[in-house]
């Protein structure tokens, strides 16, 4: 599985990279993410992949709210077909509840490839049009959550919108997963 790996890394598919990005660092993110991957398979833990568009917040969140509070039995991953870099409202209502995520990084879809999920989870539309194309992923279900950086709802404001979608998702991703 390493050299599949490998091989993924050299081809030209992680074109998404702005050229400022060191390869290396990279080929160490992903390396990273393989071997977490590798650990929670050996450990009896199952797997998994949170994709949304960007991989910006809400695939960020879920990453980081299942890796905490399901620590024991799951171990969580997130992906984008267009990633960019994490929203830093994400950071600041996730360490409001002692999760830090400073060194949690976008990552391209095709990063994951060949790598087989116990669960596959869309957050948003245009995520899961793509992943109805998007070959070798297992079992997928489509739980959109509204984006708090689009959203124009003044009554809570940008960061009590990032509270509010951390909350969602601890209250319907959370049972969703432990009760499987």
């Amino acid at each position: 599985m390493k050299s599949q790996h490998n091989d993924l890394i050299k081809t030209n598919s992680f074109n998404w990279i702005d050229d400022h990005v060191d390869e290396r660092d990279t080929r160490r993110l992903f390396d990273e993410e393989l071997i977490r991957y590798q650990r929670a398979k050996a450990e009896g833990r199952k797997t998994v992949l949170f994709i949304c568009t960007a991989n910006v917040v809400r695939s960020q969140m879920a990453e980081a709210l299942v890796n905490r509070f399901l620590k024991d039995t799951w171990t969580a991953f997130s992906a984008g077909f267009l990633p960019m870099e994490v929203h830093p409202m994400v950071k600041k209502v996730l360490a409001e509840i002692g999760i830090n995520v400073s060194s949690q990084r976008s990552k391209h879809l095709d990063a994951f490839q060949g790598l087989t999920f116990d669960k596959v989870i869309t957050l948003c539309s245009d995520a899961d049009q793509v992943c109805a194309y998007y070959p070798g992923l297992a079992e997928w279900e489509h739980l959109p959550f509204q984006d708090p950086a689009l959203s124009h709802d003044s009554i809570f404001g940008v960061k009590g919108r990032f509270r509010k979608l951390r909350e969602e998702m601890k209250e319907i991703l959370i049972p969703r997963l432990k009760d499987q």
